[in-house]
C-alpha cells in the first residue's frame, strides 16, 4: 500500500520496519508497566521480550526460507532482504517459545508467567505490526468484491496490483486488538473491587488503532475522506466494541484468580482461530502449500495445533491451579 515511508536516494526507510519497531517499543513499554501486577520484575520481562523478538524474527525467517528453499538457493543474497517480505509466522512461535523457556530457566523464573506477559506483548504488537504488513503488501488476501476490499496500486508493493483484495493484514490487526482489550480486561478484573474499565495506559492504544483504521485504511486505502457520514457510526462503534470486550474481560477476571498459562492460553486459542479463518481469505500464492483439495493449507494445521495448545493451558493448567 505504502511500502517506502521515506526515500533519500540510496537510503530508504521502509514503512514495514517502522511499524515493527513501533510495535516492539510500545508493546515492551506497556508490558513492563503492567508486569508488576503479576509480580514480575520489569527489567527481567524487558529482557525476555528482547530475546523473544530476536528468536521470533530468526524463526519466522528460517521457516520461510526452508519453505521456499529453491528461491534462496538460486539467489542466496535474498536471505538477508527481510524488508522484501518473507516471514513464516509459525517459525517465530516455535523459536520464540523456546527462547522464553530457556531464558526463564536461566533466571529461575516461572516459564508460564513469563510466557503470559510476553504473549500480552505479542497480542498488542500484532495489532500494530500487522499495519506494516499492510504497508508492504505482504500476507495479502484473495480477490474480492466485499465492501472491505482494497486496491494496491504502488508498483513496489508485494501484493497483486489493481485488483480489489481482502485486507487480511488489517483483519488480523483489528482481531488481535480486540483480543488485547479482552485480555487486558481480565487482568484488570484480577484486582477485584479495584478494577476500573478506564485506564490511560491502555486506552491510548484505542486512539492509535482508531487513527490507523480511520485515516490509513478508510481514508488513504479506501478513499473515504474525513469527516464523512461513515464516521457517525464507525467511530462510536469501534470505541463501543473495544470497551465491551474489555468489560467482558473484567467481569471474567473478577470471578477467577490468575494462574500461570492463562494469558498465553487466551492468545494461542484466539490466534489459532483467527489465523485458521484468515487462511481461507489469503491469496494462495502466499500460503504454505495446500494439503487438501486446494482448500486446507499447512498454516491451517499449525493454527489448529496452536489452538489446542491454548486449550491445554486454559483447561489443564487451570485445573492444576485449582487443586493447589
Amino acid at each position: 500500500m505504502y511500502p517506502i515511508l521515506l526515500d533519500f536516494g540510496q537510503i530508504k526507510i521502509y514503512t514495514y520496519g517502522v511499524f515493527v519497531a513501533l510495535a516492539f517499543i510500545l508493546a515492551t513499554d506497556y508490558v513492563s508497566r503492567v508486569s508488576e501486577e503479576l509480580k514480575v520484575d520489569q527489567r527481567y520481562i524487558i529482557d525476555s521480550i528482547i530475546w523473544l523478538l530476536i528468536a521470533g524474527l530468526l524463526g519466522t525467517r528460517i521457516a520461510y526460507i526452508i519453505q521456499n528453499i529453491g528461491d534462496y538457493i538460486s539467489d542466496p543474497v535474498k536471505i538477508i532482504k527481510i524488508w522484501e517480505g518473507g516471514l513464516a509466522w509459525y517459525g517465530g512461535v516455535i523459536l520464540g517459545i523456546l527462547a522464553v523457556y530457556l531464558w526463564s530457566k536461566k533466571n529461575k523464573k516461572n516459564f508460564l508467567t513469563t510466557l503470559d506477559l510476553v504473549s500480552l506483548g505479542v497480542i498488542l504488537g500484532l495489532s500494530i505490526g500487522r499495519w506494516g504488513c499492510f504497508s508492504a503488501g505482504c500476507c495479502y488476501g484473495r480477490p474480492t468484491d466485499f465492501f472491505t476490499s482494497v486496491v494496491f496500486k504502488n508498483t513496489k508493493s508485494l501484493a497483486i496490483q489493481n485488483v480489489p483484495i481482502h485486507p487480511t493484514q488489517i483483519y488480523e490487526a483489528i482481531g488481535m486488538f480486540f483480543v488485547f482489550a479482552f485480555t487486558r480486561g481480565i487482568m484488570v478484573g484480577f484486582k477485584k473491587s479495584n478494577s476500573k474499565i478506564l485506564e490511560l495506559k491502555t486506552d491510548i492504544f484505542l486512539l492509535i488503532e482508531l487513527v490507523l483504521m480511520r485515516f490509513y485504511y478508510l481514508w488513504y486505502a479506501k478513499g473515504i475522506s474525513f469527516p464523512e457520514l461513515v464516521d457517525i457510526w464507525f467511530i462510536p462503534l469501534f470505541i463501543f466494541v473495544f470497551y465491551v470486550k474489555k468489560y467482558l474481560g473484567i467481569k471474567i477476571g473478577e470471578k477467577i484468580n490468575y494462574f500461570p498459562g492463562l494469558i498465553s492460553g487466551i492468545y494461542f486459542v484466539s490466534y489459532g482461530v483467527l489465523r485458521f479463518i484468515l487462511e481461507f481469505l489469503r491469496d494462495p500464492s502466499g500460503l504454505s502449500g495446500f494439503i487438501v483439495d486446494q482448500l486446507i493449507t499447512g498454516n491451517h494445521i499449525i493454527s489448529i495445533t496452536i489452538f489446542f495448545l491454548g486449550l491445554y493451558l486454559l483447561i489443564f493448567k487451570g485445573k492444576e491451579h485449582q487443586k493447589i
